[in-house]
This record gives structure tokens, C-alpha cells and sequence, in this order.
């Protein structure tokens, strides 16, 4: 393991009021991967680049909860490590949809799998003999 531009780090996030400081080991392979995209340009700093990271990290952390609840529900643990609000906005999205989908059962949009397919067919051979 390397210290990746520990330097740069420290000195941008001491930049930036109210940030600490955290001195973060890469392997080299993601020290080489920062250092690039340091040097594409995309971002400033090695700080940058962590940062995005860790935000991407996060989204994929809320992401896996919201579908472990969908399918089994969460702990509380798992809970308050949730924004606030999140859990009922997506709550009622999922209601808007299962509302959504009801309403097209009622109205006959809806139909199972194996009888669209039969119907598809049926057409497809009937233009085909056209």
C-alpha cells in the first residue's frame, strides 16, 4: 500500500472551512487510477476523486437498502442510516405504482406473460399469410 498525494489531500480539504483531514492508504493500482483522473482533468485533486467515490459508494448503499426493504424489510440499524425522508418517498412512489398497476388490471390493459405472447404470434402468422 501507498500514501496517495497526501499532501494534496491535506492541504485541499484544509482549504475548504470545517473539513477534516484523512490520510487514506490506496494499493497501487488506485493510486495510479486517481493520479489519471487527476491528469484527464476531470478533476482537481486527488480529494475530488475520493470524494466522488465515496458519494457513488453511498448512492449504492442506499440503492441495496432500498431493494432489501422492498423484499424483506430493514433493521433499525439499517434504517437510521437512511436519509430522512428517504423510506417515505420512495414509500409512496412504490404505492403510485402498485395504484397504477391496479388501475390497468381493472381496466384490462393488463395480461400475463404466456397469453401477450399467444396474442403477438397469432398476429405476427396472420400479417405473415397477408
Amino acid at each position: 500500500m501507498s500514501n496517495i498525494d497526501i499532501v494534496t489531500l491535506s492541504f485541499h480539504i484544509h482549504a475548504m472551512p470545517n473539513r477534516p483531514t484523512m490520510n487514506v492508504s490506496l494499493p497501487t493500482e488506485l493510486e495510479k487510477f486517481v493520479r489519471t483522473q487527476v491528469a484527464t482533468g476531470r478533476f482537481s485533486t486527488a480529494s475530488e476523486v475520493v470524494r466522488e467515490g465515496l458519494r457513488l459508494l453511498e448512492q449504492a448503499e442506499q440503492r441495496r437498502l432500498l431493494e432489501k426493504w422492498l423484499a424483506e424489510g430493514l433493521t433499525r440499524a439499517e434504517r437510521a442510516t437512511l436519509p430522512p425522508g428517504m423510506l417515505d418517498e420512495f414509500s409512496g412512489i412504490v404505492q403510485g405504482k402498485v395504484a397504477e398497476a391496479m388501475r390497468d388490471l381493472e381496466l384490462g390493459k393488463i395480461s400475463d406473460g404466456p397469453a401477450a405472447m399467444a396474442r403477438i404470434k397469432k398476429r405476427l402468422g396472420t400479417r405473415r399469410r397477408n
